[in-house]
């Protein structure tokens, strides 16, 4: 028999530890802390497949936690719980914690209770030994596709493609956009979240369920803390930075995103590192199904 998925819960107040581990400790082994310090001391000692985080906590912030905590145990899956609308906070999350969800207070528990499982799924993939993959291809240049068109913005990417031999790859609009994920193996995407006028968030959230493995890099002046969650949890985006862009902080974004599209592309395809929720408004939700449809061919090469 499989030994339990374990989940750490942080959380300053003892009475949401204890509501949290009463719902959840049929299903898993429940681990709670009420201080960051020896939740991190846990991460050294211990194997923790999910940790859940509170934000606003007296010792250190959710999102600094997360941060320790990736680089103590990466392989611990990171979900921020939060009751304040902080896009600082978000930001700092995602960038340096590289959380899998965002949560809200007071929690729905359906979502919690979906939100873990997937977490606890992908925890346990990731724990299992990899099988060995051919070599062809290890070395062979990343692909950057680029939706934005300010000139500092280019700058930044096509220096960092020119000096490690990246393939910069571009795109006018979105039925441009389409054509090239159709048409090319895309590693990297570094987006506005608008283009030519249009709305590239539906594009993320299909990239997000097509193709896991493909790294999403948001550049926007757009400072919506809710739109950035949602690209979080619909779209799994791997960085979030602002503009007027800061170089060396967008030239350090593309250059984690691409350690790790190398160090996906030498595991087998199937090995699933990401999972995206599914959008939660109506008219999102079709346009994801219609673009879905339209990268089918990207879908298919990526099957075969």
């Amino acid at each position: 028999m499989s030994a339990p998925v374990r989940i750490l819960f942080v959380d300053d107040e003892e009475r949401i530890l204890r509501s949290l581990a009463l719902q959840f400790r049929r299903h898993y082994e429940v681990l709670t802390e009420s201080d960051p310090l020896r939740a991190l001391q846990r991460l050294r000692e211990e194997h923790i497949h999910v940790l859940v985080s509170d934000q606003r906590m007296p010792q250190m912030s959710g999102a600094q936690l997360l941060a320790e905590a990736r680089e103590i145990a990466p392989n611990t899956l990171r979900i921020l719980l939060t009751g304040y609308s902080d896009l600082d906070a978000a930001v700092e999350a995602l960038n340096n914690g590289g959380i899998f969800r965002y949560l809200t207070k007071p929690w729905d528990q359906q979502e919690m209770a979906f939100t873990l499982r997937q977490a606890a799924e992908l925890a346990v993939r990731q724990a299992q030994p990899l099988q060995s993959v051919a070599s062809e291809g290890l070395s062979a240049p990343l692909s950057v596709l680029l939706l934005d068109d300010d000139p500092d913005t280019l700058s930044v990417v096509g220096e960092f493609c020119v000096a490690g031999g990246h393939r910069l790859l571009r795109a006018r609009n979105l039925a441009e956009a389409m054509l090239q994920l159709n048409n090319e193996g895309v590693d990297i995407l570094v987006s506005d979240l608008k283009l030519a006028g249009e709305d590239t968030a539906p594009l993320l959230k299909t990239l997000a369920q097509a193709h896991p493995r493909l790294l999403s890099l948001v550049v926007t002046p757009f400072q919506d803390t809710q739109a950035l969650l949602r690209l979080v949890n619909e779209a799994q985006i791997f960085r979030y930075l602002p503009k007027p862009i800061r170089r060396g902080l967008f030239e350090k974004g593309l250059k984690a995103a691409a350690e790790q599209a190398l160090i996906w592309r030498a595991q087998p395809q199937q090995v699933v590192t990401r999972l995206a929720e599914v959008p939660r408004d109506e008219r999102e939700q079709e346009k994801v199904g219609s673009l879905l449809g339209m990268l089918g061919r990207l879908r298919e090469r990526l099957i075969a």
